[in-house]
């Protein structure tokens, strides 16, 4: 651009030189030289083409968000009752009187009276009054039910259902926990033999893991006898014969028979009855209290199954 501008003024500078009709002679070089010269002094200074504009960065997209809306505080829900896991005693026991004050007196320490224990001879529930505890069978509110690796338990008609899965003595558990106690269930037996057992498990220490405790039962063939099982001696457990298996009159042998099974169980001593007879007595201290249960063990017959149609307990008896 700068060198066409210098050359139409070289050229301008020429003409007027020449003049019109050659009223100028025309200038030397050195003359030249200089008009060029003052020419270009006396021209601004091109300046340099202006930038392209940078194009401005957009602005960032602003995402109108909605007001947050405050929902309402929400109504917390009632809660379900909770399913009792036990139902209470059918006689609840005796309350226990609390003096409102009390003497001070100097107490001199005697030796603790034996209790005078004398098993009756007949029927203690003649003597005895309400029980503390009954249960009917008429539903499994006090049972759990369902098969297991050696029963199963059902209820229907007014009792309970236990079947023997195993020739394995099985059982099943009830929650009232108690020390002293005259406990009694009565039995109808299906079809059975021989050595078929079942009866009463007691004085069970704790009641999730029932694996310690006395087994009071009968056979089929109309014998009875007293154990102690104890799960956690040695790698097998410990079971100790208290009262060897022994006939007795008393027992209504057989298939489809009904027998009343009773335990008398004072500190170390328990007293032993069938149909409100007492068979014998014995003494052992290993378990003074504890859970009671049910039990049967299907020796000869598949499936023996017996049903008890109720239980029952005096706690504290003092026959």
């Amino acid at each position: 651009m700068r060198t066409r501008i210098i050359g139409m003024l070289i050229l301008t500078v020429l003409l007027g030189g020449c003049g019109i009709l050659g009223q100028r002679a025309t200038p030397s070089d050195a003359e030249m030289a200089t008009q060029v010269a003052q020419i270009l002094t006396a021209m601004p200074t091109p300046t340099a083409p202006p930038l392209e504009p940078t194009p401005t960065q957009p602005l960032p997209t602003v995402v109108l968000t909605e007001e947050p809306t405050v929902a309402p505080p929400a109504e917390t829900p009632t809660p379900l009752p909770i399913e009792p896991t036990a139902t209470p005693p059918a006689y609840p026991p005796p309350e226990t009187v609390v003096p409102t004050a009390t003497a001070t007196v100097t107490v001199t320490t005697q030796p603790t009276p034996t209790f005078a224990f004398t098993p009756p001879a007949t029927d203690p529930v003649l003597k005895l009054g309400n029980a503390t505890w009954t249960d009917n069978m008429d539903n499994d509110r006090n049972w759990p039910t369902g098969a297991d690796q050696y029963t199963s338990v059902e209820f229907r008609d007014g009792v309970m259902r236990l079947t023997g899965l195993t020739t394995t003595d099985g059982w099943r558990m009830t929650w009232p926990k108690v020390a002293d106690f005259y406990l009694e269930a009565t039995f109808r037996t299906g079809e059975c033999k021989g050595s078929d057992r079942y009866g009463l498990f007691f004085r069970v220490p704790i009641l999730n893991t029932p694996d310690r405790g006395y087994l009071f039962g009968l056979t089929c063939d109309g014998k009875y006898a007293l154990r102690r099982w104890d799960a956690s001696v040695g790698t097998r457990g410990e079971m100790i014969t208290l009262v060897n298996w022994k006939a007795s009159d008393a027992i209504n042998a057989g298939p489809n028979q009904v027998n009343r099974l009773g335990v008398m169980a004072i500190r170390d001593r328990y007293a032993l009855y069938v149909n409100g007879v007492l068979l014998t007595e014995v003494r052992d201290d290993r378990f003074l209290e504890g859970y009671f249960g049910v039990f049967v063990g299907a020796r000869e017959t598949e499936n023996f199954t017996i049903q008890v149609d109720q239980i029952r307990y005096w706690e504290n008896p003092r026959p």
